[in-house]
């Protein structure tokens, strides 16, 4: 005589088994939306620090203005990014905010360049905004 499916016992070592499995990596799981976002975000600033003011901070020298880029930060984003994280709200003075639940209470704060330094972006734990 044939057997034409599993026994109880054999459905419950498997249930067992996936609710060990889950217990196990759903933990693993629950901030890796967070860490994503984080992660965007300290990117961007790399970029901005990198690439972006360096560029902006030459061309600030080249045409006499001494370092200084607050005047080109309204354009900054259109003119030297070429996609701004979705995460990030430009306040239009070289700073950016963090859109709530979405790393929330940060931002990237500006520092304005002069003769001898360049511009800087860092990321703050604070509502940034703030530009110094």
């Amino acid at each position: 005589m044939k057997r034409a499916g599993f026994t109880m016992i054999e459905l419950i070592f498997v249930i067992v088994i996936l609710g060990i499995l889950s217990a196990v990596a759903l933990p693993k799981f629950i901030g890796v939306s967070n860490q994503a976002h984080d992660a965007k975000v300290k990117a961007f600033v790399g970029t901005l620090d990198r690439t972006v003011g360096p560029s902006v901070w030459a061309k600030s020298l080249a045409d006499g203005n001494d370092g200084n880029i607050s005047a080109d930060c309204a354009t900054l984003v259109a003119t030297y990014v070429d996609t701004m994280p979705s995460e990030l709200t430009d306040n239009g003075d070289c700073s950016f905010t963090v859109a709530a639940g979405k790393g929330a209470s940060k931002g990237i704060n500006f520092t304005d360049g002069n003769a001898t330094t360049a511009p800087k972006w860092t990321l703050s734990t604070t509502t940034a905004g703030a530009v110094q």
